[in-house]
């Protein structure tokens, strides 16, 4: 039996134990408990679509089997459940016993679909979700990320979180400004403007710029590869180390390697209409959610040239990370939700940031953790196992699709991840976060390092880092993108 239909079989196991339909009363809570029914905005597809969702039953059908089959397209994920269904590692009784946990899962599903979509669609709701979880937040300067790192999270917030929260709002807040001037050309008035009237500092004010039609940028890599390095960090110091986590952060690492070697290129474009692979929106209604209508109207969109593989593995990577060491029930929606699991490559690293803002400040403003709704009713008795493997597949991936791109280098994972941390990795985190926040657009965080993990435990520090640009353009797994906006 392949792979794909071992995965097969196992994800048609789980779909024994679920409903394939909203449940209003579900619903309802979600909205209450994560206060999303305190939310203001005038956006009628939304406020449509919350009417129908909290007051009667909604087919999820299509929803659930474009999930089902994306799961499979997805190489590591489906060696994954090929290995759980081939192995007996999760059982009929134990899925039976996860189906409370999995409904309510499902319901999130739909819901942050919605919400994401219309985010990406919408002319101002990105802006109201943002002035709904900046308020929740509680900080007395949101617009400062400086007064964000200390007061902008709850006391009990980790460096981790800290770090996401402060590193993830400037990208937030520059699609918000893109998308409140449309398709107009952008001045810096424009800029200075919209700085001003969301009273911006820092990070958060200069991370703000025009669209330039036509203009290509590698700006993206160096910011993308610090968010990467944070969880990587995290993933092997946290609880999941031993289980998983030490070789995902491996797997972590190449993902920064590749989009470095490659220089991977960052574009605005104008799109009509912002959704996943291989949907629709006929008649303006989301072919996913044909309760959802979809707003056509032209929209700046910040396009990074990265290939469906890459993506495909960030995802596999980051659900390990955060069902590991975070959330096993609530944060993993950010990333299952079709528009962001299966986006368009170019389109992956905004909708992206769209859901992952949402969510991260859901999950420290609301402190879901703690919350018994949004709680597991299982446990997996093969749990670690399971993680251990996922840990090792994600690696062995990375690795592969930096073969392609470098087939003479071998064992780059594990002297990447050498060369990174080095003999003291908490400080080498430190230092990396400190030169990126020197020269953003200068840095790099895995060219020139040692061919041998000798030389990367030399001293005190790992080597230093070259900072001059690749020379590759993107054309290792398709051909050449160049996406320009006009």
């Amino acid at each position: 039996m392949s792979s794909k239909e071992s995965a097969k079989k196992f994800l048609s196991r789980v779909e024994q134990f679920i409903e394939k339909e909203s449940n209003p009363e579900i619903t309802k809570r979600i909205f209450s408990e994560l206060k999303l029914d305190k939310l203001v905005t005038s956006n009628k597809e939304y406020t449509d679509f919350y009417h129908q969702i909290t007051t009667e039953k909604v087919s999820l059908e299509k929803l659930l089997d474009y999930l089902k089959q994306s799961l499979i397209d997805n190489e590591p994920i489906c060696r994954l459940l090929a290995y759980i269904e081939d192995n007996n590692l999760i059982s009929d009784t134990e899925l039976k016993t996860a189906s409370t946990t999995l409904q309510v899962q499902i319901n999130m599903l739909c819901i942050f679909e919605a919400i994401t979509v219309t985010m990406a669609n919408g002319e101002s709701f990105a802006e109201d979700m943002y002035e709904h979880l900046v308020k929740r937040s509680g900080s007395y300067y949101p617009g400062n990320p400086f007064v964000d790192f200390f007061f902008g999270t709850p006391f009990k917030a980790s460096l981790f979180e800290r770090l996401k929260i402060i590193s993830i709002k400037p990208g937030l807040l520059n699609i918000i400004f893109h998308k409140s001037t449309g398709e107009n050309e952008e001045k810096q008035s424009d800029v200075d403007e919209f700085v001003k009237r969301k009273n911006l500092s820092g990070w958060n004010a200069s991370n703000v710029e025009r669209a330039i039609p036509n203009a290509t940028s590698t700006s993206t890599v160096s910011g993308m590869g610090l968010n990467i390095l944070e969880a990587a960090w995290q993933d092997f110091q946290g609880p999941a180390k031993e289980s998983g986590g030490t070789d995902n952060a491996k797997a972590g690492l190449m993902l920064i390697k590749i989009i470095e070697e490659m220089q991977c290129l960052s574009s605005y474009q104008l799109v009509s209409q912002f959704l996943p692979e291989k949907t629709t929106a006929d008649g303006a209604s989301y072919s996913l959610l044909p309760g959802l209508k979809i707003n056509s109207s032209k929209k700046k969109v910040s396009q990074f040239a990265i290939d469906s593989f890459w993506r495909d593995l960030y995802n596999s990577w980051n659900l390990l990370f955060v069902g590991a060491n975070l959330d096993a029930v609530f944060l993993l929606i950010k990333l299952l939700i079709p528009s962001v699991f299966a986006a368009q490559p170019q389109n992956y690293k905004e909708i992206r940031l769209l859901s992952l803002f949402t969510f991260a400040y859901q999950y420290m403003n609301e402190d879901t953790i703690n919350n018994p709704f949004f709680a597991a009713t299982f446990k997996f008795a093969n749990g670690k196992a399971i993680l251990k493997k996922w840990g090792e597949i994600n690696k062995e991936y990375g690795i592969e699709l930096f073969n392609k791109l470098r087939p003479t280098e071998k064992n780059e994972a594990d002297v990447v991840f050498e060369h990174v941390f080095g003999n003291y990795p908490n400080f080498n985190f430190l230092r990396h976060i400190v030169s990126f926040g020197l020269s953003p657009s200068q840095y790099t965080l895995t060219k020139a390092h040692p061919k041998t993990s000798s030389q990367s435990r030399s001293g005190f520090f790992s080597p230093r880092e070259s900072t001059e640009p690749a020379k590759d353009k993107m054309e290792v797994f398709g051909e050449e993108k160049n996406f320009d906006m006009y």
